[in-house]
């Protein structure tokens, strides 16, 4: 998988973590926490088999909700619509790089 342990934004660095039973608890496949710098993700094998795509979707998307509340745009972060439309042209502008 293409998911990192940690980026930095604004000079923060966001930790990922993987925790099926805190998403279990949540029922959810992630959860980004800006004020923790954290997103946590559920694991491929966790509380429901899940495909890697759909764990790198699900990265993806906590990932865009982490730089909008980063920037102070916690009304666009909580339009999920927006979310998830920007997450995934977002995964495809970096699958598609050439370099």
């Amino acid at each position: 998988m293409k998911i990192p342990k940690k980026f930095k934004l604004f000079g923060a660095t966001i930790n990922v973590v993987f925790d099926s039973k805190r998403m279990n608890d949540l029922e959810s496949y992630g959860y980004a926490e800006y004020g923790k710098s954290l997103i946590t993700l559920a694991e491929p094998n966790g509380f429901e088999e899940l495909s890697e795509d759909k764990i790198i979707d699900t990265f993806y998307h906590e990932k865009v909700h982490i730089i909008l509340d980063s920037m102070g745009e916690h009304k666009m972060s909580k339009n999920e619509r927006f979310v998830d439309l920007f997450s995934k042209l977002l995964r495809q502008s970096d699958e598609t790089s050439e370099y």
